[in-house]
Protein backbone atom coordinates (compact mmCIF):
# COMPACT_ATOMS: atom_id res chain seq x y z
CA UNK A 1 0.00 0.00 0.00
CA UNK A 2 2.25 2.91 0.91
CA UNK A 3 5.63 2.98 0.54
CA UNK A 4 8.33 5.38 1.52
CA UNK A 5 10.37 7.20 -1.14
CA UNK A 6 13.94 9.14 -1.84
CA UNK A 7 15.09 12.11 0.48
CA UNK A 8 14.44 15.33 -1.65
CA UNK A 9 16.88 17.79 -0.06
CA UNK A 10 16.41 21.56 0.30
CA UNK A 11 18.97 23.46 0.76
CA UNK A 12 18.68 26.95 2.31
CA UNK A 13 21.01 29.78 3.24
CA UNK A 14 22.20 30.53 -0.28
CA UNK A 15 24.38 33.55 -0.14
CA UNK A 16 22.55 36.38 -2.57
CA UNK A 17 23.18 39.94 -2.66
CA UNK A 18 24.58 42.07 -0.51
CA UNK A 19 23.56 40.11 3.30
CA UNK A 20 20.28 39.00 2.31
CA UNK A 21 19.46 35.44 1.46
CA UNK A 22 17.04 33.47 -0.36
CA UNK A 23 14.96 30.89 0.08
CA UNK A 24 14.52 28.53 -2.50
CA UNK A 25 13.29 25.34 -3.89
CA UNK A 26 13.63 22.61 -6.58
CA UNK A 27 10.81 23.87 -8.34
CA UNK A 28 11.56 27.67 -7.75
CA UNK A 29 8.54 28.43 -6.52
CA UNK A 30 9.46 29.06 -2.41
CA UNK A 31 9.08 32.80 -1.64
CA UNK A 32 12.09 35.05 -0.71
CA UNK A 33 12.84 34.19 2.70
CA UNK A 34 13.56 36.75 5.34
CA UNK A 35 15.39 33.76 7.73
CA UNK A 36 19.50 34.56 7.93
CA UNK A 37 20.99 31.45 9.76
CA UNK A 38 20.93 28.09 9.34
CA UNK A 39 18.82 25.74 6.65
CA UNK A 40 16.49 23.04 6.44
CA UNK A 41 16.27 19.60 4.57
CA UNK A 42 13.01 18.02 3.60
CA UNK A 43 12.40 14.81 2.82
CA UNK A 44 9.53 12.51 1.88
CA UNK A 45 8.55 10.00 4.90
CA UNK A 46 5.43 8.43 3.06
CA UNK A 47 3.81 8.52 0.36
CA UNK A 48 0.76 7.07 -2.19
CA UNK A 49 -2.05 7.70 0.95
CA UNK A 50 -5.65 8.51 0.88
CA UNK A 51 -6.30 12.31 1.94
CA UNK A 52 -4.50 12.09 5.13
CA UNK A 53 -5.81 14.28 8.00
CA UNK A 54 -4.78 13.61 11.85
CA UNK A 55 -1.08 13.42 12.39
CA UNK A 56 0.18 12.75 16.48
CA UNK A 57 3.33 11.28 17.71
CA UNK A 58 3.02 7.94 20.14
CA UNK A 59 5.58 8.47 23.32
CA UNK A 60 7.94 5.37 21.48
CA UNK A 61 8.71 8.10 18.63
CA UNK A 62 6.32 6.32 16.09
CA UNK A 63 3.75 8.33 14.01
CA UNK A 64 -0.18 7.31 14.09
CA UNK A 65 -2.01 9.10 11.33
CA UNK A 66 -4.87 8.60 9.97
CA UNK A 67 -6.98 8.58 6.73
CA UNK A 68 -9.77 10.51 6.07
CA UNK A 69 -11.50 7.10 3.68
CA UNK A 70 -10.47 5.06 7.30
CA UNK A 71 -7.53 4.00 7.57
CA UNK A 72 -5.68 4.60 11.12
CA UNK A 73 -1.98 3.35 10.26
CA UNK A 74 1.34 3.59 12.28
CA UNK A 75 4.74 4.58 10.19
CA UNK A 76 8.28 3.94 12.03
CA UNK A 77 9.89 7.20 11.58
CA UNK A 78 13.69 5.25 11.54
CA UNK A 79 13.05 2.65 9.27
CA UNK A 80 9.91 3.60 6.97
CA UNK A 81 7.72 0.95 7.85
CA UNK A 82 3.97 1.50 7.77
CA UNK A 83 1.53 -0.63 8.99
CA UNK A 84 -2.32 -0.12 9.05
CA UNK A 85 -3.90 -0.83 12.48
CA UNK A 86 -7.85 -0.15 11.90
CA UNK A 87 -10.28 0.17 8.73
CA UNK A 88 -13.00 2.52 10.22
CA UNK A 89 -16.52 2.45 8.22
CA UNK A 90 -17.39 6.04 8.32
CA UNK A 91 -19.43 8.38 5.60
CA UNK A 92 -16.40 9.64 3.96
CA UNK A 93 -17.93 12.10 1.16
CA UNK A 94 -16.80 16.26 0.48
CA UNK A 95 -14.99 17.29 3.92
CA UNK A 96 -16.65 14.29 6.11
CA UNK A 97 -14.29 10.90 6.92
CA UNK A 98 -11.96 10.04 9.18
CA UNK A 99 -10.61 13.52 10.40
CA UNK A 100 -8.65 14.48 13.64
CA UNK A 101 -6.80 11.96 15.83
CA UNK A 102 -5.30 12.85 19.21
CA UNK A 103 -3.24 10.86 21.77
CA UNK A 104 -3.56 11.34 24.98
CA UNK A 105 -1.13 12.84 26.97
CA UNK A 106 -1.26 9.96 30.11
CA UNK A 107 -1.33 7.26 26.80
CA UNK A 108 1.75 5.59 28.67
CA UNK A 109 -1.20 4.95 31.75
CA UNK A 110 -4.69 4.47 29.82
CA UNK A 111 -3.04 4.09 25.59
CA UNK A 112 -6.26 6.15 24.72
CA UNK A 113 -6.35 7.26 21.10
CA UNK A 114 -9.13 9.51 20.15
CA UNK A 115 -10.15 10.33 17.06
CA UNK A 116 -13.00 12.64 15.14
CA UNK A 117 -15.36 10.77 12.18
CA UNK A 118 -18.31 11.12 10.16
CA UNK A 119 -20.20 8.89 10.17
CA UNK A 120 -24.73 8.48 8.92
CA UNK A 121 -25.93 10.62 12.26
CA UNK A 122 -23.71 12.51 12.65
CA UNK A 123 -19.85 13.79 13.35
CA UNK A 124 -18.53 11.89 16.52
CA UNK A 125 -15.34 11.58 19.01
CA UNK A 126 -14.15 8.38 19.49
CA UNK A 127 -11.87 6.70 22.38
CA UNK A 128 -9.40 3.98 20.94
CA UNK A 129 -7.59 1.75 22.86
CA UNK A 130 -3.69 1.00 21.29
CA UNK A 131 -1.99 -1.82 23.07
CA UNK A 132 0.48 -4.29 22.36
CA UNK A 133 0.76 -2.48 18.50
CA UNK A 134 -3.52 -3.88 18.50
CA UNK A 135 -5.50 -1.05 18.37
CA UNK A 136 -9.45 -1.43 19.36
CA UNK A 137 -12.49 0.61 19.38
CA UNK A 138 -13.52 1.40 23.67
CA UNK A 139 -16.40 3.91 22.74
CA UNK A 140 -18.19 7.03 21.83
CA UNK A 141 -17.36 9.62 23.85
CA UNK A 142 -19.31 12.61 22.05
CA UNK A 143 -22.08 12.19 19.50
CA UNK A 144 -24.39 14.08 17.50
CA UNK A 145 -22.09 16.90 16.28
CA UNK A 146 -23.73 18.21 13.59
CA UNK A 147 -22.35 16.88 9.59
CA UNK A 148 -22.68 17.64 5.91
CA UNK A 149 -21.13 17.25 2.81
CA UNK A 150 -19.19 20.39 4.00
CA UNK A 151 -17.82 22.48 7.02
CA UNK A 152 -17.22 19.28 9.53
CA UNK A 153 -14.40 20.53 11.68
CA UNK A 154 -12.89 17.94 12.63
CA UNK A 155 -9.58 19.18 14.60
CA UNK A 156 -8.56 17.08 17.89
CA UNK A 157 -5.67 18.34 19.83
CA UNK A 158 -5.18 18.01 23.90
CA UNK A 159 -4.38 21.42 25.25
CA UNK A 160 -1.47 21.93 28.00
CA UNK A 161 -4.26 21.39 30.75
CA UNK A 162 -4.66 18.04 30.07
CA UNK A 163 -8.40 18.21 28.40
CA UNK A 164 -9.11 17.02 24.60
CA UNK A 165 -10.42 19.69 22.54
CA UNK A 166 -12.09 19.39 19.24
CA UNK A 167 -13.10 22.18 16.30
CA UNK A 168 -16.52 21.73 14.15
CA UNK A 169 -17.87 23.34 12.14
CA UNK A 170 -21.29 24.86 11.22
CA UNK A 171 -22.84 21.76 9.52
CA UNK A 172 -23.35 24.64 6.46
CA UNK A 173 -26.32 26.04 8.61
CA UNK A 174 -24.52 29.44 9.49
CA UNK A 175 -26.85 30.13 12.85
CA UNK A 176 -25.51 26.69 14.28
CA UNK A 177 -22.59 28.45 15.18
CA UNK A 178 -24.48 31.20 17.18
CA UNK A 179 -26.66 28.79 18.97
CA UNK A 180 -25.47 27.70 22.25
CA UNK A 181 -27.16 24.52 22.31
CA UNK A 182 -25.76 23.10 19.11
CA UNK A 183 -22.35 21.78 19.40
CA UNK A 184 -21.53 23.00 15.64
CA UNK A 185 -19.62 26.09 14.63
CA UNK A 186 -17.64 25.50 18.12
CA UNK A 187 -14.82 24.79 20.02
CA UNK A 188 -15.14 22.25 22.87
CA UNK A 189 -13.58 21.29 25.76
CA UNK A 190 -13.88 17.42 27.41
CA UNK A 191 -12.45 14.88 29.94
CA UNK A 192 -11.56 11.90 28.45
CA UNK A 193 -15.05 10.67 29.15
CA UNK A 194 -16.41 12.78 26.62
CA UNK A 195 -17.72 15.21 29.75
CA UNK A 196 -18.14 19.08 30.55
CA UNK A 197 -14.90 20.68 32.01
CA UNK A 198 -15.54 22.30 35.82
CA UNK A 199 -14.70 26.20 34.36
CA UNK A 200 -16.51 25.63 30.87
CA UNK A 201 -18.15 28.91 30.32
CA UNK A 202 -21.78 27.50 29.14
CA UNK A 203 -21.19 24.72 31.69
CA UNK A 204 -21.43 22.30 28.72
CA UNK A 205 -18.95 21.16 26.26
CA UNK A 206 -19.01 24.64 24.46
CA UNK A 207 -15.13 26.89 24.80
CA UNK A 208 -16.03 29.29 21.92
CA UNK A 209 -18.79 29.24 19.54
CA UNK A 210 -19.30 31.74 16.33
CA UNK A 211 -16.93 29.62 14.26
CA UNK A 212 -17.70 28.54 10.69
CA UNK A 213 -15.42 25.70 10.45
CA UNK A 214 -12.03 25.17 12.74
CA UNK A 215 -9.31 23.59 11.10
CA UNK A 216 -6.59 23.50 13.51
CA UNK A 217 -5.52 24.91 16.64
CA UNK A 218 -2.40 24.84 18.95
CA UNK A 219 -1.06 26.16 22.39
CA UNK A 220 2.15 29.02 22.64
CA UNK A 221 4.56 28.77 25.78
CA UNK A 222 2.35 30.42 27.70
CA UNK A 223 -0.75 28.38 27.52
CA UNK A 224 -2.54 30.53 24.92
CA UNK A 225 -4.70 28.82 22.73
CA UNK A 226 -4.65 29.55 18.58
CA UNK A 227 -7.25 28.33 15.77
CA UNK A 228 -7.34 28.60 12.40
CA UNK A 229 -10.75 28.90 10.19
CA UNK A 230 -12.25 29.11 7.02
CA UNK A 231 -13.92 31.96 6.26
CA UNK A 232 -17.15 32.56 3.75
CA UNK A 233 -17.68 31.04 0.35
CA UNK A 234 -20.89 33.78 -0.35
CA UNK A 235 -23.46 31.94 1.41
CA UNK A 236 -23.74 35.40 3.84
CA UNK A 237 -24.17 38.59 1.79
CA UNK A 238 -21.87 37.75 -1.00
CA UNK A 239 -18.82 37.43 1.46
CA UNK A 240 -15.75 35.70 0.82
CA UNK A 241 -12.63 34.49 1.65
CA UNK A 242 -11.37 36.20 4.79
CA UNK A 243 -9.69 33.36 6.25
CA UNK A 244 -8.76 33.42 10.08
CA UNK A 245 -5.93 32.85 12.62
CA UNK A 246 -7.97 33.34 16.36
CA UNK A 247 -6.81 33.84 19.78
CA UNK A 248 -8.89 31.97 21.62
CA UNK A 249 -10.47 32.44 25.00
CA UNK A 250 -12.99 30.73 26.95
CA UNK A 251 -16.61 31.88 26.30
CA UNK A 252 -15.35 33.72 23.01
CA UNK A 253 -17.69 34.75 20.38
CA UNK A 254 -15.90 35.08 17.25
CA UNK A 255 -18.74 36.42 14.97
CA UNK A 256 -20.02 34.20 12.57
CA UNK A 257 -22.21 34.54 10.57
CA UNK A 258 -22.79 38.42 11.61
CA UNK A 259 -19.21 39.59 10.88
CA UNK A 260 -15.84 38.48 8.53
CA UNK A 261 -12.40 40.27 8.88
CA UNK A 262 -11.67 42.99 10.88
CA UNK A 263 -16.08 43.82 11.24
CA UNK A 264 -17.05 45.43 14.69
CA UNK A 265 -19.42 44.44 16.45
CA UNK A 266 -20.31 44.23 20.33
CA UNK A 267 -19.17 41.18 22.17
CA UNK A 268 -18.02 39.46 19.09
CA UNK A 269 -13.70 39.18 18.34
CA UNK A 270 -12.37 39.72 15.50
CA UNK A 271 -9.32 37.78 14.16
CA UNK A 272 -6.05 38.67 15.00
CA UNK A 273 -5.15 38.22 11.19
CA UNK A 274 -6.78 37.55 8.02
CA UNK A 275 -6.64 36.56 4.54
CA UNK A 276 -8.82 39.55 3.45
CA UNK A 277 -10.24 38.83 -0.51
CA UNK A 278 -7.41 36.36 -0.71
CA UNK A 279 -8.21 32.47 0.41
CA UNK A 280 -5.79 30.49 2.51
CA UNK A 281 -8.08 27.28 3.68
CA UNK A 282 -6.51 27.03 6.51
CA UNK A 283 -5.75 23.45 7.98
CA UNK A 284 -3.99 22.43 10.81
CA UNK A 285 -1.40 24.73 13.15
CA UNK A 286 1.95 23.49 15.36
CA UNK A 287 3.62 25.95 17.76
CA UNK A 288 7.21 26.03 17.36
CA UNK A 289 10.00 26.63 19.89
CA UNK A 290 13.03 28.46 20.01
CA UNK A 291 14.46 25.88 21.44
CA UNK A 292 14.10 23.40 18.68
CA UNK A 293 16.92 24.19 17.12
CA UNK A 294 15.10 25.76 14.15
CA UNK A 295 15.47 29.02 12.45
CA UNK A 296 12.02 29.83 13.27
CA UNK A 297 11.97 31.20 16.55
CA UNK A 298 8.51 31.07 19.08
CA UNK A 299 6.32 31.15 16.19
CA UNK A 300 3.18 29.22 14.84
CA UNK A 301 3.12 27.62 11.50
CA UNK A 302 -0.24 27.08 9.49
CA UNK A 303 -0.96 24.81 6.81
CA UNK A 304 -2.67 26.01 3.67
CA UNK A 305 -5.39 24.11 1.48
CA UNK A 306 -5.98 26.20 -1.12
CA UNK A 307 -3.23 28.53 -0.15
CA UNK A 308 -0.87 25.38 -1.08
CA UNK A 309 1.96 26.74 1.13
CA UNK A 310 2.79 27.05 5.20
CA UNK A 311 2.47 30.40 6.64
CA UNK A 312 4.83 31.31 9.40
CA UNK A 313 3.22 33.64 11.64
CA UNK A 314 4.31 35.63 15.27
CA UNK A 315 2.58 36.10 17.84
CA UNK A 316 3.12 39.08 19.90
CA UNK A 317 0.45 39.50 23.04
CA UNK A 318 -3.23 40.50 20.98
CA UNK A 319 -1.31 41.02 18.10
CA UNK A 320 -0.13 38.38 15.31
CA UNK A 321 1.96 38.85 12.09
CA UNK A 322 2.92 37.09 9.17
CA UNK A 323 6.74 36.71 9.48
CA UNK A 324 7.31 33.83 6.18
CA UNK A 325 5.64 32.03 3.40
CA UNK A 326 7.08 28.20 2.39
CA UNK A 327 6.94 26.17 -0.20
CA UNK A 328 3.94 28.59 -1.45
CA UNK A 329 2.59 25.82 -4.86
CA UNK A 330 5.21 23.41 -4.35
CA UNK A 331 3.76 20.73 -2.47
CA UNK A 332 0.40 21.88 -3.44
CA UNK A 333 -2.77 22.08 -1.06
CA UNK A 334 -1.33 21.11 2.34
CA UNK A 335 -3.69 19.65 5.74
CA UNK A 336 -1.77 19.79 8.49
CA UNK A 337 1.40 20.35 10.39
CA UNK A 338 2.90 19.37 13.51
CA UNK A 339 6.02 19.58 15.31
CA UNK A 340 8.06 16.42 16.29
CA UNK A 341 9.88 15.14 19.70
CA UNK A 342 13.46 15.20 17.86
CA UNK A 343 12.68 19.41 16.89
CA UNK A 344 11.86 18.71 12.94
CA UNK A 345 8.21 19.48 11.39
CA UNK A 346 5.85 17.31 9.69
CA UNK A 347 3.55 17.92 7.44
CA UNK A 348 0.81 16.17 4.68
CA UNK A 349 -0.15 17.40 1.53
CA UNK A 350 -4.18 16.50 0.31
CA UNK A 351 -3.94 16.66 -3.23
CA UNK A 352 -6.11 13.71 -3.47
CA UNK A 353 -9.10 15.19 -1.56
CA UNK A 354 -10.79 16.14 -5.56
CA UNK A 355 -9.88 19.33 -5.26
CA UNK A 356 -6.42 19.64 -7.12
CA UNK A 357 -6.67 19.18 -10.39
CA UNK A 358 -2.99 18.30 -10.85
CA UNK A 359 -1.55 16.09 -7.70
CA UNK A 360 1.87 15.25 -7.79
CA UNK A 361 3.17 12.23 -8.57
CA UNK A 362 2.47 9.13 -5.76
CA UNK A 363 0.56 11.72 -3.84
CA UNK A 364 -0.49 12.16 -1.00
CA UNK A 365 2.44 12.47 1.32
CA UNK A 366 3.75 13.13 4.39
CA UNK A 367 6.65 15.27 4.30
CA UNK A 368 9.47 15.88 7.20
CA UNK A 369 11.47 18.93 7.82
CA UNK A 370 15.06 18.85 9.40
CA UNK A 371 16.70 21.81 10.77
CA UNK A 372 20.15 21.55 9.45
Amino acid sequence: MKTITHILFLLVLQTCILQFFACTNTSGKQSASSLQTAGYQIEEVANNLDVPWGMEFLPDGRLMFNERSGDINILDIKTGEVNALMQRKNSARAEGGLLGLAVDPNFETTHWIFIYETVKSGNQIVRLKFLNNILTEDSVIVNNIPSAMFHDGGILSFGPDGFLYAGTGDATDPQNAQDLQSLAGKILRMDINGNAVDGNPFGNLIYSYGHRNVQGFAWDNYGNMYATEHGPSGEINGWCCHDEFNKIIPGGNYGWPYVIGNDNKENMLAPLIHSGDDTWAPGGLAFVNSDNTNTFGDTFIMACLRGSKLIVIQTVDDSASVKEILFDGTYKRLRNIIAAPDNSILFCSSNMDGRESSPLANDDKIYRMRFK
